[in-house]
């Protein structure tokens, strides 16, 4: 784990390595998941699998790539603290007010989108909350505070 120094000017952060087992490069903002299928290793990450995949689980969640990583790469994923272009989605027919609890979009699988109260997906835990609103239905770069550790 890396920790960012104390200061009084930036947040404090806490970032670990991962190791991008996927076939796709990520940019930074991207949630990923531990790759629990294929390198069950520690390290491993990939995109969270799509809605109805074998295997979903919102609890997987590692982070949010804080850099691009390419397939097959190494690189900083942010566990916890305040980052300021987390993929974020409103989802369909809802907003992001600031404050809404965040967990993991299978639909959209970089992406975070606002937490249910009620449905499927009740039972998954968030993962950190927004700092800003956003009512797009594609994702966009949105300040959120992390809380995958």
């Amino acid at each position: 784990m890396l920790f960012q120094r104390i200061n009084r000017s930036d947040p404090e952060k806490i970032f670990v390595i991962g190791y991008n087992s996927s076939s796709d490069s990520w940019s930074n903002g991207y949630v990923v998941r531990w790759d629990y299928s294929t390198d069950v290793n520690g390290v491993g990450m990939e995109k969270p699998a799509a809605a109805g995949a074998a295997g979903v689980g919102c609890q997987a969640i590692a982070g949010v790539a804080a850099e691009t990583i390419a397939a097959s790469a190494y690189g900083l994923v942010q566990v916890w603290g305040y980052h300021s272009a987390v993929r974020v989605s409103s989802g369909t027919g809802t907003s992001v007010a600031v404050g809404t609890a965040l967990r993991c979009a299978r639909t959209a699988w970089y992406a975070f989108i606002a937490m249910p109260v009620t449905g499927t997906a009740a039972n998954c835990y968030p993962k950190g909350f927004a700092l800003a609103a956003q009512t797009l239905y594609t994702t966009t770069a949105t300040k959120a505070f992390i809380q995958c550790l």
